[in-house]
């Protein structure tokens, strides 16, 4: 008999209230914003990623940080917000992470890593 897996699926201690699940390569990949712990504001930590193989949920791997917000030449400060971001597989084979800093920015911005759950590099910002 499998074991059932339900909420929440990840530590107790993490707080990635708006996960985006994507699978690529048979694993699945949870990026979302991530908030702290009695924090003030919502959003406040770096991107981490969460996966597991999509045969088996109830074993889920902790990734890393796989992108900071002071790696945006716009937030060099580190005191903005991360909010939701989305990951896509390019036609390049690449992995695309769009992300929105708070609102006091006012632009998307992307960064590019060579695999899902990598530390992802600054690239741009959304033009169009």
């Amino acid at each position: 008999m499998e074991r059932q897996i339900c909420n929440p699926y990840l530590p107790e201690y993490e707080y990635i209230p708006d996960g985006e699940p994507h699978v690529f390569e048979g694993r699945v990949y949870i990026y979302g914003s991530h908030d702290r712990f009695d924090g003030k504001k919502f959003c406040l930590n770096d991107y981490v990623c969460y996966s597991a193989d999509v045969h088996d949920l109830t074993n889920w791997r902790y990734e890393g940080v796989i992108y900071t917000k002071t790696q945006d030449p716009r937030m060099a400060g580190g005191n903005h917000e991360l909010w939701a971001p989305d990951v896509v597989r390019g036609k390049d084979g690449r992995y695309y992470l769009y992300y929105c800093p708070d609102d006091k920015i006012l632009s998307i911005g992307v960064a590019v890593c060579d695999e899902p759950a990598g530390k992802y590099e600054f690239l741009g910002v959304v033009k169009d």
